[in-house]
């Protein structure tokens, strides 16, 4: 088996100096610039080690493809060669240079890295590898519709499904461009009177007689990005269109945005130091744009710059809000909401509290790289940064307030404190857990909030924000510790000042087994509370039959029966596929942002994780075509945790990539595993014995009974004696393909097919479409080589357009 190899980027611009491409040509060398930087990863470069001269920016015209009006990232190969020489000084090799002045462009999967190591384990390198050395074309298309670039250079049947999300994003864009003239100090004053008419015309009381002499340019980009009407932010973004000449389209949504606290909306202080910290901010402004556009020198300007902002900074993580403001696709919000989702759904930030004085600049940036990793793969949830704020978003949007019984962040904060401080001096240490502090006082917060039907998130919601101040200490497995002198030293001056923002307590939809009845579920009750007990008793089933019978479309709704409501972020689903492996669904090394390999989770161990974090909550995990690929070898040494009887930590096991310090994986018992099956997929014998002890199965049929013409009936408005006809004739249809003998009944045409959900006004184009497009192309795969048994087959499902349209 080959080695993996690793092949060279190497820039050739060094702190702003000019382009040292032409020289180390000439020279037949290159050079690290920096005496400070890259020494041991040049020093680990070996003869004969592959190298190429790059140079990084974006660009936004005259690509070889529809960008979409959007920058894109662009990674231009100057020279390719072969190490002769290491010098072992982390700073000069010798270089055979056998092609020079190439000026190849290559798009998408770059890295502004002076120094980057490309391993030729992964597609996105080796088709990287394969242009730059091999001369071999980039799949442009490939790459457009890659998971992480499809939202905003896909084909439109690849991009997003929802086509209004994000389009606000060119706009915002624009404007962070033509602000940023107002870096120089003598245009500032235009600046300012523009401010304080917007502030006159629009009641901005927070810039209303304040003596604000200046601005700086995430403070003014707030305007119309706080708590406000939208419509006043519509039309505040079309004053500002005006004034900075912008001729993208003003937003008709702005769902996604981050936005700021209306009580704090400054992002200076009003205090003596207040001119030089409006200065550096437009200087951060600046350099954050640079560094967007994939300029190569800013990298360790923007980290210090960052450093500096968010130690003068009095409300910190509000300049993540403003970077992303500017360059959505480039910066990753930090507030409650994006926080939470990345530590407790993505898992990317653990051991490590996101607080001011443990996260900097490079804690900023190695986040970013881990999540431009991630969002390459297929089965990760999210795929850029704007869908990643906008679903920890979503994880609120049903929040509302509860009047009286609705108390705001301060409040919940101290009450919390005050319970936790009980707690901990009535047991004599300061260590704590969240089940045994709901055990206690449940019933007096159910009693003191009535309106509060979910005490329990309200709870963990306010521990975290007491975390992210430090006031806990998380220590893993529900655990907590008082940090009993951070209050007193900051003596309870330690809350938000939004106590006009009421805590919006999370009131979800909840989903029983008569919802999924009412939904337009055909499957008998009896069976559905059988699958509702085995899940409960073994914890893992399989639904299995024909295609089309509503495997997946049932399995989501069990999940959402056993978690208690819909749209919940404790479901989680993915497909296997032939290709799919241990590595990917449970950990294994893969390539990171620095071209080293990394030890990272897969969504099994990651939803493992969440579930043994979250007792008091259920989870589920949706596994789709789970005979696809190779299940025993896929769950490794999972398969036998699986077993509801060894779902303790008696019973963890060591994983065949094992973690410093890692004592064992188990299974918690608040996880469930719901698969799909086709039982007409010929790869069927790979789901063995072993698979199938751990696992109850139950089998769904083509179901076009009573309950299919009535849904029918009642939601398409056809007929009773149409669709009767049509139940006939796929009936017929089944029959049929039972009673041959290479088929049977496990090749069936399920129900799914011939069920719509909104009024037909034309029965025979419906069904004539359905039969053409998707039930014939199955028949014609069934007897490819039996064109009298597909004509027999086809004819029992022909209807006459004068039988379907009385």
């Amino acid at each position: 088996m080959e080695s993996i190899r690793t092949y060279w980027f190497l820039g050739a611009k060094f702190n702003g100096s000019e382009d040292q491409t032409e020289r180390f040509v000439k020279l037949g060398i290159w050079e690290n610039g920096y005496d400070n930087k890259h020494l041991n990863t040049v020093r680990s470069i070996n003869v004969g080690d592959r190298v190429a001269i790059k140079s990084t920016y974006n660009l936004k015209k005259n690509l070889p493809f529809d960008n979409k009006g959007l920058a894109v990232s662009v990674m231009e190969i100057k020279a390719i060669g072969t190490v002769t020489h290491n010098h072992d000084d982390g700073k000069l090799l010798e270089i055979d240079w056998q092609k020079t002045n190439l000026s190849k462009k290559w798009y998408f999967f770059t890295n502004i890295a002076t120094v980057w190591g490309v391993k030729d384990d992964h597609w996105l390198s080796e088709q990287l590898i394969n242009f730059t050395f091999y001369d071999k074309p980039q799949d442009i298309d490939y790459f457009r519709n890659a998971p992480y670039w499809k939202s905003r250079y896909g084909d439109e049947n690849a991009r997003n499904t929802h086509p209004q999300l994000f389009k606000w994003i060119p706009f915002y864009e624009a404007v962070a461009n033509n602000l940023l003239i107002y870096q120089d100090k003598s245009k500032r004053s235009s600046l300012m009177k523009f401010i304080n008419q917007l502030a006159t015309e629009f009641n901005l009381s927070y810039l209303l007689d304040k003596g604000l002499q200046d601005i700086c340019p995430f403070t003014a980009l707030g305007t119309f990005n706080r708590h406000i009407k939208e419509v006043t932010r519509k039309e505040i973004a079309k004053k500002w269109a005006e004034f900075l000449k912008i001729e993208e389209s003003i937003p008709n949504s702005f769902e996604g945005i981050p936005l700021l606290n209306n009580q704090i909306s400054w992002f200076f202080t009003n205090s003596e130091n207040q001119q030089q910290e409006i200065d550096n901010l437009w200087d951060f402004y600046a350099v954050a744009l640079n560094f967007s556009n994939s300029d190569e020198n800013s990298q360790d300007e923007f980290k210090q710059k960052f450093d500096s902002i968010m130690s003068q900074f009095y409300f910190p993580w509000q300049l993540t809000n403003g970077l992303f403001w500017i360059r959505p696709n480039a910066y990753v919000v930090l507030d409650k909401f994006s926080k939470s989702y990345i530590t407790d759904d993505l898992g990317l930030i653990k051991d490590k509290q996101f607080s001011k004085d443990h996260f900097n600049g490079n804690d900023y940036l190695k986040l970013l790289d881990d999540l431009a990793v991630r969002f390459t793969e297929d089965y990760f949830p999210i795929h850029s940064l704007p869908e990643l704020y906008l679903t920890a978003l979503r994880k609120y949007k049903n929040r509302k307030s509860n009047d009286e019984g609705s108390i705001s962040n301060n409040q919940w904060q101290i009450k919390l404190l005050q319970l936790i401080r009980e707690l901990c001096q009535k047991n004599g240490t300061d260590v704590f857990q969240r089940k045994e502090f709901l055990n206690k006082y449940r019933e007096q917060l159910e009693e003191e909030f009535p309106n509060n039907s979910v005490i329990g998130e309200s709870v963990s919601n306010t521990l975290q924000r007491l975390r992210d101040k430090d006031f806990l200490q998380f220590l893993g497995n529900g655990k907590y510790r008082l940090r009993s002198d951070n209050i007193d030293e900051q003596n309870e001056e330690f809350i938000e000042s939004d106590d006009d923002i009421v805590e919006q307590l999370l009131v979800k939809q909840p989903y029983t087994l008569n919802d999924l009845i009412q939904e337009g579920c055909f499957v008998d009750e009896q069976q559905l509370q059988q699958m509702l007990t085995s899940l409960k008793m073994r914890k893992n089933i399989i639904l299995q039959g024909p295609p089309g019978t509503g495997k997946t479309w049932l399995a989501k709704r069990l999940a959402n029966i056993v978690i208690g409501y819909k749209d919940s972020n404790n479901i989680r689903a993915i497909q296997f596929h032939p290709n799919m492996s241990y590595e990917d669904f449970i950990r294994g090394f893969r390539p990171a942002s620095d071209g080293k390999l990394a030890l990272i989770d897969g969504p099994f161990l990651e939803i493992i994780n969440q579930a043994r974090n979250d007792t008091q909550s259920k989870y589920v995990m949706v596994i789709e075509e789970i005979n696809r690929g190779n299940p025993a070898q896929i769950f490794g040494e999972m398969l036998t945790l699986l077993e509801a009887d060894k779902r303790t930590p008696s019973e963890a096991l060591e994983l065949t990539y094992r973690r410093e310090h890692e004592n064992g994986i188990f299974i918690p018992d608040n996880l469930y595993v719901i698969g799909t099956m086709n039982i007409a997929d010929r790869s069927l014998a790979i789901v063995d014995f072993a698979l199938r002890r751990r696992f109850a199965f139950f089998t769904l049929a083509p179901n076009f009974g009573e309950k299919w013409l009535n849904y029918m009936h009642e939601k398409t408005k056809l007929p009773i004696e149409i669709l009767e006809r049509i139940k006939n004739c796929i009936n017929a249809l089944n029959n049929f393909i039972s009673e041959e003998r290479m088929l049977g009944s496990a090749f069936a045409i399920g129900h799914s097919y011939l069920t719509h959900h909104q009024v037909i006004s034309d029965a025979s184009m419906w069904y004539r479409d359905i039969i053409d497009s998707e039930i014939k192309p199955l028949l014609e795969e069934y007897w490819f080589d039996e064109k009298g048994k597909l004509n027999d087959a086809i004819r029992l499902i022909t209807i006459a357009d004068n039988n379907l349209n009385e």
